[in-house]
């Protein structure tokens, strides 16, 4: 994975900063580096720098070989091969930069955690056919197609180095009788000279990479390389480990004769596809994949505060990602037969290195850190609430909660970009909980409630399912936000208010519900439940109630006040008060006191409201939104952008107000009503907003398709590209379920990772954009 560098000044390459060693092998070295002019902590504005050892004799010959190389990947467009940024042949020292893969090779994955399942070879299998049509398509072969060459990204492998690509019609630039390749992975005809190399000596490659994941040894290892060379000329390749639905399709790619083997696309047929959705790789891969993606994120953050790189762990990778070293041969999976006349392969050399990478990123991040299947450690703490950042509480440790949290200004904070705070061992995943749930995170858990007082505990490293409770649905629905504090999560329904062991889903307390009362919505903050409730049947309910208990201690209530009528929805607990809407009409209650502090004029109508720094800011008015005096509830503005509103506002800091609609993205000063900018979405830009939330200096919109972009909040200057999170219960226009459109979102963002909740029950995690 990443290599710490020696201590001193940066190393600079053109214009690039070198961060951390990937990988070194006999020609030269890689880096993991980002712009000198562009410091980042985001892995995919980051790049793989190959440079040639200084001590190397860089004739013509050698120059013109390089050059080839980057017109090679200059060339090849497809979506799981690395993409080429920039390069240089004629430097003192060539280089070129391809884009990062925040992923391990394939020989590393099978080598730490073993031969990979037959979903995940089918689906490995047809990308890798996908990108090897490609590679023919620019009028190339790769050539030195082999597990070390395979990158496996969170959405699916990336074939890098066209090192030795070669064109159909180019004359070689090696010496006469020299073979370039990797032993155990070249195809007969290779070794014969390359002479006779066609596009289906890539396919015989790629046949042998699918038997190296399947079976984790390639089809023709031995201990001596004449003995290699002597199976692979006559194509005698040992596939007894090699699942057998998997058997015939490997075979008819390592055929001896390249007229019998299949073509890319009908291999790509053969294996089922490329599959929608999340790519299938096991929950072990995936922990490698978030590793090396946090290891990344580090040594970006060092380098953007202008800090050495001494002190980041070196994950020193057991298997080279330049593709100029020597061949990885991991340990054979079961001891094998031995050959008349041959040798027998050699037993393992792979050592258990999965956990040390655990213990090592731990180190770095503060947390503890498993990174198996569940990936279970210790708990982040979250830092105070108040002025410093937005939806973190020391009482609850939550990591994010329902519209950011405190003040509800969906701004999850400056945690929410890091990856300290992240739940331990996460990689991206997709799950499923009851329609129209509300969900929070906290530490290890992905909390829900869902009507009548249900609750599904979801595990946030994997999205695997720890405990359900059915809600009462017979004549409640509503569905108050989850309440976390202190290891337990609060549910108030019909049953009243229960809390329940977050690991295990015991009951652990109860109290009934106000004698003929049920609840509309509920805060949670420092400690104390703040709950609002109307009548048992609603059309004879006169009043209305609020009040608030103590979680600590004997778990009393401090207070009740009674409404004139019924709330609307959740109360709003932030400064030291507790408000609510009657009607659409703002009334504050003292939070120690519950005593009335403060009640809008009449006819004054505000839904949703957002407060932060002296300012509410009510939801959506159809095209506007509307700010008040949060001490007084005076109102003091409208804004209105124009069309009408896609998504509720996000109260940033200093009072910036951020609003979407259809045509674009507006910030605007919500205390004078300036606009600060806008920023018209362009035509790549699709889906309808459905969600706006803040992360740290960043303002984001997330669409009921998943799509998600970022701008930077002081300018609105674009700082990612559009990405578009799928999971398995998403269809391909954006359906969250059954096929429906529509509906809500809910955006959680934690630790640069979100965690999005269709209305439909489809919850999927990923990176931030």
């Amino acid at each position: 994975m990443l290599e710490v560098l020696p201590g001193g000044p940066p190393r600079l390459v053109g214009p690039y900063r070198l961060l951390a060693r990937l990988g070194s092998g006999g020609m030269g070295e890689v880096h993991l580096a980002c712009r000198t002019d562009g410091p980042t902590e985001d892995p995919r504005r980051m790049v793989a720098v190959k440079t040639v050892h200084g001590d190397l004799e860089l004739d013509d010959a050698f120059r013109s070989r390089f050059r080839r190389e980057i017109a090679a990947a200059r060339a090849v467009r497809s979506p799981y091969a690395a993409v080429l940024v920039d390069g240089d042949a004629e430097a003192r020292l060539p280089w070129l930069a391809t884009e990062f893969v925040a992923g391990p090779s394939l020989a590393e994955a099978v080598d730490r955690t073993g031969p990979l399942p037959v979903a995940a070879v089918r689906a490995l299998g047809a990308a890798l056919a996908r990108a090897v049509a490609d590679v023919h398509a620019a009028n190339l072969l790769h050539r030195d197609l082999k597990p070390g060459n395979v990158l496996l990204a969170v959405d699916g492998p990336r074939v890098i180095d066209f090192g030795i690509a070669h064109a159909f019609d180019a004359t070689a630039l090696t010496a006469t009788g020299a073979v370039l390749g990797t032993p155990g992975f070249m195809a007969p005809e290779h070794l014969a000279g390359g002479a006779a190399l066609v596009p289906a000596t890539d396919v015989f490659c790629l046949g042998s990479v699918l038997a190296f994941a399947a079976s984790g040894r390639g089809p023709f290892d031995d201990d001596e390389m004449a003995a290699v060379a002597y199976r692979i000329s006559r194509a005698q390749a040992e596939l007894d480990g090699v699942p057998e639905e998997l058997r015939a399709i490997v075979a008819r790619c390592l055929a001896l004769d390249p007229a019998a083997r299949p073509g890319p696309a009908e291999l790509a047929g053969l294996l089922g596809g490329v599959p929608d959705g999340p790519f299938p790789w096991p929950a072990p891969v995936r922990s490698l994949i978030a590793v090396t993606g946090e290891a990344a994120r580090a040594a970006g953050l060092r380098a953007g505060s202008r800090a050495g790189l001494a002190e980041l762990p070196t994950l020193g990778p057991s298997v080279p990602y330049s593709p100029t070293a020597a061949p990885h041969r991991p340990a054979p999976a079961a001891p094998r037969r031995r050959r008349p006349g041959r040798a027998v392969v050699a037993a393992g050399l792979a050592v258990a290195v999965l956990a040390t990478v655990g213990v090592l990123l731990a180190a770095r991040s503060g947390t503890g850190g498993g990174t198996g299947a569940s990936g279970t450690g210790s708990t982040p703490s979250a830092s105070p609430s108040g002025s410093g950042t937005p939806g973190t509480r020391t009482a609850s440790r939550a990591l994010a909660l329902p519209d950011g949290g405190e003040g509800r200004t969906r701004d999850f904070g400056t945690t929410a970009a890091d990856p300290k705070a992240r739940p331990a061992g996460w990689s991206p995943w997709a799950a499923r909980v009851p329609g129209g749930s509300r969900c929070a995170l906290s530490g290890e858990f992905f909390a829900c409630t869902s009507a009548g007082g249900g609750a599904t505990v979801l595990s946030a490293t994997d999205g695997k399912r720890r405990w359900t409770l059915d809600g009462d649905v017979s004549g409640d629905m509503a569905t108050p936000d989850p309440a976390v504090h202190d290891g337990a999560l609060y549910v108030t329904g019909p049953r009243g208010l229960r809390a329940y062991d977050l690991a295990s889903g015991r009951e652990v307390w109860r109290a009934a519900a106000p004698e003929g009362r049920r609840a509309k919505g509920s805060d949670l903050v420092d400690g104390v439940l703040y709950t609002s409730y109307t009548g048992v049947v609603a059309e004879a309910a006169t009043d209305g109630l609020v009040t608030a208990r103590s979680l600590d201690g004997a778990r009393a209530v401090r207070w009740s006040s009674r409404t004139e009528t019924v709330p609307d929805g959740e109360p709003l607990a932030v400064d030291g008060r507790v408000y609510v809407t009657v009607l659409g009409r703002p009334l504050a209650l003292d939070a120690r006191s519950g005593k009335v502090a403060a009640r809008g004029a009449e006819g004054l109508l505000c839904d949703a409201p957002q407060v932060r720094e002296g300012l509410m800011v009510c939801g959506r008015e159809g095209n506007a939104v509307r700010v008040l005096d949060a001490t007084t509830l005076r109102p003091l503005r409208r804004i209105a952008p124009g069309a009408d509103l896609a998504a509720p506002p996000a109260l940033g800091p200093r009072g910036t107000l951020f609003l979407t609609d259809a045509g674009g993205v507006y910030a605007y000063d919500a205390r004078t009503g300036r606009e600060r900018w806008t920023h018209q979405k362009q035509d790549q830009e699709q889906g309808a907003t459905g969600y706006l939330y803040l992360v740290g200096d960043r303002v984001g919109t997330a669409s009921l398709g998943l799509q998600l972009k970022l701008w930077g909040q002081s300018d609105g200057s674009s700082s990612s590209k559009q990405v578009q999170l799928r999971g398995p219960a998403q269809g391909a226009d954006g359906s969250d379920g059954n096929g429906e459109n529509g509906g809500s979102i809910d955006v959680l963002a934690a630790g640069g990772a979100l965690f999005v909740t269709l209305s439909g029950g489809a919850v999927v995690s990923g990176y931030l954009p």
